[in-house]
């Protein structure tokens, strides 16, 4: 992971949520976002695939703290020799509210020219 162009592709991160025993954590780790879009991470906490983990960047030079994003456990493998276990994540968009949804339903469909 020495390589420069890979380097940029890692995130300084505070993880959060409850792990598999239902214990609260908070991890500081790298996230790892791939060329293709994955995202992983490394945790000693142990997770369970579809649990939900909040994300939050730790920003270096910034006054302001990032907003922690919501994300899916989509895999778990693991762990590693040091206990580790690699996490993909999977980011979830809120739900549109009943009436969103209803709008949709109702709005007439436009027939192209």
């Amino acid at each position: 992971m020495n390589d420069p162009a890979e380097m940029e592709n890692n995130y300084r991160v505070e993880v959060s949520g409850w792990d598999a025993s239902e214990n609260f954590f908070v991890e500081k780790t790298l996230l790892h976002w791939s060329e293709h879009g994955d995202k992983d991470i490394r945790l000693r906490s142990s997770l369970r695939e579809g649990c939900v983990v909040f994300v939050r960047v730790l920003q270096r030079f910034s006054n302001t703290e990032a907003i922690p994003v919501a994300y899916q456990v989509a895999n778990v493998s693991g762990p590693d020799g040091e206990g580790c276990t690699m996490v993909r994540l999977a980011q979830l968009y809120p739900r549109p509210s009943l009436r969103q949804t209803a709008e949709n339903l109702v709005r007439p469909v436009t027939q192209p020219a």
